[in-house]
C-alpha cells in the first residue's frame, strides 16, 4: 500500500491542476471542465453493463485494434498516463504509449475492470466543481458565471449527469485511452509515479526550507 494515492490534494495543488488544464486546453467549453472533473471523480461508471450493451468484442481486442490505428498517426502522444480532475483518484491512461512501454495490455484490461470500486463522492465533486468554476471565470474572459450556471441549469447539475466531452474538444485530443483508478495504477506500475504531477510545490519549497 506504498502507493496509497487516495489523499486529497490541497488548496494550491487544485489551483495548479486548474490552471495547467485550461492553458493545454484553450477549446474546452464547460461541458469539458465538467467531464475532466467528472472522469476524475467517479472513473467510468457501470464499466461492465455499459461494455455490455455496447459492444460484444472483447476489451482486449479493442484495446490492440485502437493501438494498431494510431500506429498510422502522424500525431503521436508520448506520455503513458496523465491527470483527471482534481481527486487523484482516476487518471487518463492512453493505449499506445503504454503498449509501446511493454505494459501488458491484459493487465490494462483488469484494471479498467477493478477501478470501478474507487468511485468518489458526490459532495466532493461539487465542491471541486465550484472551486474550478471559479477559477475559470477568472481565468478564461469568454466564459462568465452566467454561462456556468445556464450550463448546470440545462443538465440538472444536482443528479450529476454523465457527459461526453464535446466534438472540438475531442477533435483536438484523439488519442485513445481508458480510466483507471490511480491507486490500482501505481500499486501495478510504481515505476510511473511522478509526484510532481500532484504536487508541484513539493521539491521546491524543501528546497527553501
Amino acid at each position: 500500500m506504498q502507493h496509497e494515492k487516495e489523499a486529497s490534494l490541497s488548496h494550491k495543488e487544485k489551483l495548479f491542476l486548474i490552471n495547467k488544464f485550461v492553458e493545454e486546453h484553450p477549446e474546452a467549453e464547460i461541458q469539458d471542465f465538467y467531464k475532466w472533473l467528472y472522469f476524475g471523480e467517479f472513473g467510468v461508471e457501470e464499466y461492465n453493463t455499459l461494455l455490455a450493451g455496447k459492444k460484444q468484442i472483447p476489451e482486449l481486442h479493442v484495446i490492440l485494434s485502437e493501438i494498431k490505428e494510431e500506429a498510422t498517426l502522424e500525431k503521436k502522444v508520448t506520455n503513458v498516463w496523465e491527470p483527471f480532475g482534481l481527486s487523484a483518484r482516476f487518471i487518463k491512461v492512453f493505449v499506445s504509449p503504454y503498449y509501446l512501454n511493454d505494459c501488458p495490455i491484459k493487465r490494462l484490461v483488469n484494471l479498467i475492470e477493478r477501478s470501478p470500486a474507487f468511485r468518489g463522492a458526490r459532495m466532493t465533486f461539487k465542491l471541486d466543481w465550484n472551486l474550478l468554476k471559479e477559477t475559470v471565470i477568472e481565468i478564461r474572459q469568454d466564459l462568465t458565471r452566467r454561462d456556468f450556471i445556464n450550463f448546470e441549469e440545462r443538465i440538472n447539475f444536482h443528479q450529476l449527469p454523465e457527459l461526453s466531452f464535446t466534438e472540438a474538444f475531442q477533435k483536438q485530443n484523439p488519442f485513445y485511452y481508458r480510466v483507471v483508478s490511480q491507486k490500482l495504477f501505481f500499486d501495478y506500475f510504481p515505476e510511473y509515479v511522478d509526484e510532481t504531477v500532484f504536487h508541484p510545490f513539493v521539491d521546491s519549497s524543501s528546497l527553501i526550507g
